[in-house]
């Protein structure tokens, strides 16, 4: 994982529970956006984020951030193509994780937006 001037979410005080939760998309976002680049969508730079993916959901592992949401989970990486109505193509991200951890990040990001409200 690269550095930027803004903290990681792991590295946050209150990451634990359902806010570790929404540090980790937080996370998440910001390390598929460093590796995968819209003009660096390749083999090997999606082998690099993957990696880059791993070491980050260890970390949220190693912290404890929440055991019941992370531990003995793997969230992948692929590369889709996508068909434009223009006829023309064009590579995506697809993560890929369990729909028990993806249920745990939407329920987070509702009850988030509901205490916004």
């Amino acid at each position: 994982m690269t550095q930027d001037a803004s903290p990681w979410g792991f590295a946050q005080p209150d990451c634990k529970g359902a806010a570790a939760l929404l540090f980790f998309m937080n996370d998440l976002a910001r390390v598929v956006n460093q590796y995968l680049g819209a003009d660096r969508l390749s083999d090997e730079a999606l082998a690099d984020a993957q990696k880059a993916v791993d070491a980050l959901l260890a970390r949220y592992v190693e912290i404890q951030a929440a055991p019941e949401a992370f531990d003995g989970e793997r969230v992948g990486l692929a590369l889709e193509t996508e068909r434009r109505p223009d006829g023309s193509t064009a590579a995506q991200v697809a993560l890929r994780m369990s729909a028990r951890l993806e249920n745990l990040i939407i329920e987070a990001q509702r009850q988030a937006a509901a205490r916004r409200h």
